[in-house]
């Protein structure tokens, strides 16, 4: 089963290499639009995921109102059976079959296939350069730039999907099912996502300079080890080791502060984020208590709430890493 997956992407492309455009839309597009099948698969399994984790969500609250006003326990079950088969269904049949088939898209379709017919097409092009291309730059850098650029290409599309669009989809079905209890559950979630956005536009772009900055230190570091291993000959008859040594530490002491900046950065953003969702639990939940006292919404519409809630609190955490993730 696994090797059918597996072999759905030619991983080796006979075709001539070209140069990859500059930009990086078009960057993304020349790789990905060749197989963008798999992608798409993805997406719509992405889809499925979300939108069940949500009518899950929904039937919670649904539970708890229908034991509320359940008449007797012990007819409950008898006049509730077709409901909870049906939920039962979706959450031990549906969701397990979803599940399998994202797992299967990512890891056996994508991953690998993906990432190495990424590779072997810029080591095609790398490799008909001319010799003072390879002359004027570290073997070992411009192998980094090789070897890390596919990974980091099929992750942050992965990502995207699996994050950010996941996310949305149920960001969305919450924003429905707050608005179908009482449009006033919306105030909250709304206000937080404006200031989600806004913190994302602010931040992002500084992740983006910073991680860029961090990406050519470790290139030019993994450059100089990998090129004073390579010519170790030389290194051992002509050069001192202290000087190799200083050589090194400064590599190093390069990265760690780029690396450092970065990481600030994310730290600074990761502060805000915890203000932000704070706010929203008390918002919501205060708004939907305030909204039963006066007897606007129904207990389970409470449940509903806020476990919609502290799942996008906890989703929020992972966007932010994966936009970092994205960009470093």
């Amino acid at each position: 089963m696994f090797r059918w997956f597996e072999s759905r992407i030619d991983a080796f492309p006979a075709e001539p290499p070209e140069r990859p455009p500059a930009t990086l839309f078009a960057y993304y597009l020349y790789f990905i639009r060749p197989i963008w099948p798999a992608f798409a698969a993805l997406l719509v399994a992405g889809l499925l995921g979300a939108l069940i984790e949500v009518a899950l969500m929904t039937f919670i609250g649904d539970l708890v109102d229908l034991m509320k006003a359940a008449r007797s326990p012990a007819n409950f079950i008898s006049e509730h059976g077709g409901t909870l088969l049906g939920m039962a269904i979706v959450a031990v049949v549906a969701r397990p079959l979803v599940s399998t088939a994202h797992d299967l898209i990512k890891n056996q379709i994508i991953s690998a296939p993906v990432t190495n017919r990424v590779r072997w097409l810029t080591h095609r092009y790398v490799l008909r350069q001319s010799l003072g291309f390879f002359q004027n730059d570290f073997a070992g850098r411009v192998a980094n730039k090789i070897m890390q650029g596919a990974p980091a290409l099929r992750d942050s599309v992965v990502q995207v999907i699996d994050a950010i669009w996941y996310a949305a989809v149920q960001w969305v079905g919450a924003a429905v099912i707050f608005a179908a209890a009482d449009w006033r559950l919306l105030l909250p979630l709304l206000l937080w996502l404006s200031a989600y956005l806004v913190t994302l536009c602010i931040f992002v772009p500084l992740i983006k300079e910073r991680s860029t900055e961090a990406a050519e230190a470790r290139s030019m570091l993994v450059g100089r080890i990998v090129d004073s291993y390579t010519n170790i000959l030389t290194v051992k008859l002509f050069a001192h080791a202290d000087r190799e040594d200083s050589y090194a530490r400064s590599a190093l002491q390069e990265q760690m502060g780029k690396w450092q900046a970065s990481l600030r950065v994310q730290t600074a953003m990761e502060l805000v984020l915890y203000g932000l969702n704070g706010l929203l639990i008390a918002g919501a939940s205060g708004v939907a208590i305030w909204l039963w006292s006066q007897d606007l919404v129904s207990i389970g519409a409470i449940a509903v709430v806020t476990g919609l809630v502290m799942r996008i609190v906890a989703m929020s955490g992972w966007i932010l890493w994966v936009v970092a993730g994205i960009f470093e």
